[in-house]
């Protein structure tokens, strides 16, 4: 029983690792609250404390993600630690080649620690606002029973909208599973080839100030007690700062037979830090244009970004003042006192951080910042 409940909760901190996919070229989360889970094979439940650290970077050719979890109940805790790197590759106008490899581990006080280790590689078709993937993976993992294979197959396709984006996947997997004896399972009797399908479909919804991360699929295992298994997976975030937030979480998962956890049921809610509000992180995605039109006297300074809902500006001709800009047709404008020369000037979208725009070239200012440099004829 002690081997079986700590599996599962080595189980939980693997699908919370790795249900977080790469975001914005920076992103950090630090999730802190109280998980209760129910281990379906042992129909027993425990409940305690719940901490999360996900940090990750992705750039236009390497991307990285670190994840750190650990959950404790009362004379138990195991914690887990993910890291995933890589580097992807344009081919042609709409080709993307990319490879992957991903360190997995678990330990806890009642488990036997377990550690992964994944290749894959994707090749990756952008399609308008977005696109479709083909993807295959080998791992090898090193459990009681010692080195365990496993290999993958999987396509997929997403697409994305100011406010939504939709994804889903087929998979194919391979695996070995053990099988274990006793009154606490804790005896190995030995391993049995796994083979299954799945099919998911995620879906991510904001507003300003809220986010609902959706994923539901089913499993096809025919050897499984359960032909069809389903997957669920529901997180709600409330921010009540820019980076603070509420969340709750709701899941149901098979075993993981590649990392070697348990079937798993659970409810987590808690607080989460540093992640930015949603419409802070759509502000930062959204490449703003200065244009200024000509003329002697006051000129029209109009600002093009689209989906913005407020823009404001702050240059050296307004003496370092934020001014907010009117939103019109197709641009935000504002009418300045603006003398030909060369300029220095930040914006501002939806209250987020002072850059400067996409088409001025950036130099350091005095204070260690960064500023744009507008040349008006």
């Amino acid at each position: 029983m002690r081997r079986a409940i700590a599996s599962s909760i080595g189980g939980l901190l693997v699908l919370t690792g790795m249900g977080r996919p790469l975001g914005a070229q920076h992103h950090a989360a630090l999730d802190v609250g109280v998980s209760v889970v129910r281990f379906l094979d042992e129909s027993t439940t425990v409940a305690g404390p719940s901490l999360g650290l996900t940090s990750s970077a992705d750039g236009r050719r390497l991307f990285g993600r670190v994840n750190l979890g650990g959950v404790g109940t009362i004379g138990a805790a195991s914690g887990s630690a993910t890291v995933v790197g890589g580097a992807r590759a344009p081919v042609g106008g709409r080709w993307i080649l990319e490879g992957s490899g991903e360190l997995f581990g678990v330990a806890g006080t009642s488990v036997h620690s377990a550690v992964a280790a994944t290749g894959a590689g994707r090749a990756i078709r952008l399609l308008g606002d977005g696109g479709i993937w083909a993807r295959a993976a080998a791992s090898m993992a090193h459990r009681e029973a010692g080195a365990m294979p496993a290999q993958a197959l999987e396509a997929g396709t997403w697409w994305s909208w100011s406010r939504v984006r939709v994804s889903a996947l087929v998979l194919d997997q391979h695996a070995q599973g053990q099988l274990f004896t006793g009154p606490r399972r804790d005896l190995l009797v030995g391993t049995v080839p796994v083979h299954y399908q799945e099919g998911t479909v995620d879906a991510r919804i904001e507003s300003d100030a809220f986010s609902l991360d959706l994923a539901a699929g089913v499993r096809r295992d025919p050897d499984a007690a359960s032909v069809y298994e389903p997957t669920v997976e529901l997180t709600a975030a409330f921010w009540q700062s820019a980076s603070r937030a509420w969340t709750i979480s709701v899941s149901r998962q098979p075993p993981d037979w590649v990392r070697g956890a348990d079937a798993a049921a659970w409810v987590s809610t808690g607080m989460r830090f540093y992640e930015p509000r949603p419409a802070m992180a759509r502000a930062a995605r959204i490449r703003p244009v200065v244009v200024v039109d000509s003329g002697d006297g006051p000129r029209r300074v109009r600002v093009l970004a689209p989906g913005a809902h407020t823009v404001e500006l702050m240059a050296d001709f307004t003496d370092w003042t934020p001014v907010t800009l009117t939103p019109g047709r197709d641009a935000f404008e504002g009418t300045i006192p603006l003398s030909p020369g060369t300029h220095r000037l930040v914006v501002r979208l939806d209250g987020g951080a002072w850059r400067p725009a996409a088409n001025t070239p950036a130099v350091d200012d005095d204070l260690g910042g960064r500023v744009g440099l507008l040349v008006v004829p």
